[in-house]
């Protein structure tokens, strides 16, 4: 397990946090905000000006990054304005993102999703009270209910970004912010606003069950490892496979998506994936339908991840290494495995 990585207001250490993590923070973040002027409330859409040094809101921010996993590294700056409550029943973030850098700044897709570049689409919130993923808000014209960039981010400069999302209990407190450039944001403060937003035209809201792989074995052969720089997730071929077989149970797809969370929720761009058999048989067996049984869950978690720039690096190894005696039922049964390893 990390260490809290949070110290109010808005310090958090560059080490990565797994979800598994996440999910047992405790420190406090109680900072506040104040009131808008009253020009700007009841408005359709939220303010999208600069803030800080560039205008609009120059409230202290809630937390701030002390580094990112871009290419500049801690001169961008990734700033929690507010997350507030709107009464529109729409659930809102703000952030700023400063480029301190001496060259302009292109955010591209770093914290978009595939239709909204330069927008902040691909960030997430965790309602650790509830155990609830919250994911941003899509139109039904397929772009996401949030602001963007007009362009690259001019050096010394800061500008605003605001995402939608289904609103929160009135009575949930705080809520952790996930980007896909930065550590976690634990602890960031819920409030109110009487600001609101057009809420019609809107997909679905998404809000996913936060439920976690466990840390033991004993029950399915299915667990997780974790290490200071490293996860690897074992996953029971006899959970996810048929005797003999590369396709995907029904449990399996849950499961997957548990896995895929998780990397969406880690900073690593690459995900090596690897299939195991026991001694049972030949490699001539063993190693193909090892092989097959990672891609199967490579083809599974491609589709699943929704974080950009990741590349899944996928071998199948027969019997050649196992982690139990392959003389007992049991050994063999957690041998025949397939791992999922990133760096968090």
């Amino acid at each position: 397990m990390t260490s809290n990585n949070f110290e109010p207001p808005g310090k958090i250490s560059p080490a990565g946090a797994t979800l598994a993590a996440l999910v047992l923070l405790t420190s406090g973040c109680v900072a506040t905000t104040e009131p808008r002027p009253e020009e700007d409330r009841n408005s359709s859409h939220p303010p999208s000006g600069d803030i800080g040094s560039s205008g609009g809101n120059k409230n202290e921010p809630l937390a701030t990054s002390i580094t990112t996993s871009t290419e500049i590294g801690s001169d961008l700056k990734i700033e929690i304005q507010s997350l507030e409550n709107l009464e529109s029943g729409i659930l809102r973030l703000q952030i700023g993102v400063t480029n301190d850098s001496s060259e302009a700044f292109d955010l591209g897709f770093l914290m978009a999703q595939t239709n909204d570049p330069l927008s902040a689409s691909n960030i997430s919130l965790i309602d650790e009270a509830n155990q609830k993923k919250y994911i941003s808000y899509d139109q039904i014209s397929g772009d996401c209910l949030c602001n963007n960039l007009e362009g690259d981010l001019p050096p010394g400069e800061t500008s605003s970004l605001w995402i939608a999302y289904p609103g929160a209990p009135n009575n949930l407190e705080k809520m952790t912010v996930i980007t896909p450039i930065t550590p976690p944001f634990p602890n960031v403060p819920v409030s109110t606003s009487t600001e609101s937003i057009d809420s019609t035209h809107l997909e679905d809201p998404e809000i996913l069950d936060l439920t976690t792989i466990s840390d033991s074995l004993e029950d399915d052969q299915t667990g997780r490892t974790e290490s200071l720089d490293e996860v690897s997730i074992i996953l029971s071929s006899d959970v996810l496979f048929e005797t003999n077989s590369s396709t995907l149970s029904d449990e399996a797809q849950e499961i997957l998506k548990q896995v895929a969370q998780e990397i969406d929720d880690a900073s690593a761009s690459v995900i090596s994936i690897d299939g195991h058999a026991d001694n049972t048989g030949n490699d001539s067996v063993n190693i193909p339908l090892s092989k097959e049984r990672a891609e199967t869950v490579e083809s599974t978690l491609t589709n699943l991840v929704t974080r950009n720039g990741v590349i899944f690096e996928v071998e199948g190894h027969g019997s050649a290494d196992p982690i139990a005696d392959n003389q007992t039922e049991e050994g063999r049964e957690r041998n025949r495995r397939v791992s999922v390893t990133f760096e968090k």
